[in-house]
């Protein structure tokens, strides 16, 4: 049986090789007993190369079964970890960060999952904490106009929790899926991701299965990483409409909020 103190997912579809390739980097370069689980869902092994220098485990899936269900194909496995961590492909992480989450983690045995501060390539904050969504939230913020966004600016605010802002720690009700650092034991309780998200709301419905596992999900800004952010659903319509069909499935399971 291994002992590990974190383990880590990478999912990856046709990415970039030399960003892939950094964001596992920055992942191994901790100096805790790590291992980083690379999975494939592209149609061919193509990505295999780009991890050669690297000590990972790959997995060619073949096919894209999603961003969710990719990450449960190593969540299911014996990970022999205290904590594993849901990376994006478009991560880097701090070279200390690990190590500080770790640290935190183990003198907060109450939480579940923690997120750290997330900032964009130029330093600033991205202010990705939430709070429980609304169809109002997600219509406005995704479909608004610009220009008639202010009319929601409060709301949107509110939803957004920039009344808490990014420099205290605290519990945080949906949290981002770039960067989710878990219990291990605590993942596997829950069964790890809900296999019906193809992408889009898998990050938020996980955050509810620990609060309701009776474990926290909390902010912890003393350690960061950065988010190249591709925001693929801004960019295509089938990805726009991938997003509107896992909302419905999102409201379906947690019960329906207009406002």
């Amino acid at each position: 049986m291994k002992s590990l103190d974190c383990t880590a997912s990478l999912v990856v579809f046709n990415n970039e090789p030399r960003m892939i390739n950094r964001a596992a980097a920055s992942f191994l370069s901790c100096s805790l007993a790590t291992e980083l689980h690379i999975v494939d869902n592209s149609p061919t092994p193509a990505l295999k190369s780009s991890f050669s220098n690297l000590p990972v485990n790959y997995h060619f899936y073949g096919s894209n079964a999603g961003y969710g269900q990719g990450h449960n194909l190593v969540i299911k496995e014996e990970l022999g970890s205290r904590y594993h961590v849901i990376i994006n492909p478009d991560i880097v992480i701090e070279s200390s960060t690990i190590e500080s989450l770790c640290a935190f983690m183990d003198q907060n045995p109450d939480i579940g999952m923690v997120c750290p501060k997330v900032l964009n390539e130029d330093g600033s904050v991205q202010p990705l904490n939430k709070r429980y969504p609304t169809v109002m939230d997600l219509f406005a913020r995704r479909f608004l106009p610009k220009v008639l966004r202010g009319v929601l600016d409060k709301r949107l605010a509110w939803y957004e929790t920039r009344d808490i802002g990014y420099e205290t720690v605290h519990d945080v009700e949906f949290m981002t899926g770039c960067f989710m650092f878990c219990r291990t034991r605590v993942l596997k309780a829950v069964d790890g991701f809900d296999g019906r998200y193809f992408m889009y709301f898998e990050d938020c419905d996980l955050g509810q299965k620990f609060q309701n596992s009776g474990h926290r999900t909390v902010y912890y800004p003393h350690a960061t990483v950065t988010h190249m952010w591709e925001r693929a659903s801004h960019k295509s319509i089938r990805m726009t409409w991938v997003l509107i069909v896992n909302m419905v499935r999102y409201f379906n399971k947690w019960g329906w909020k207009l406002w």
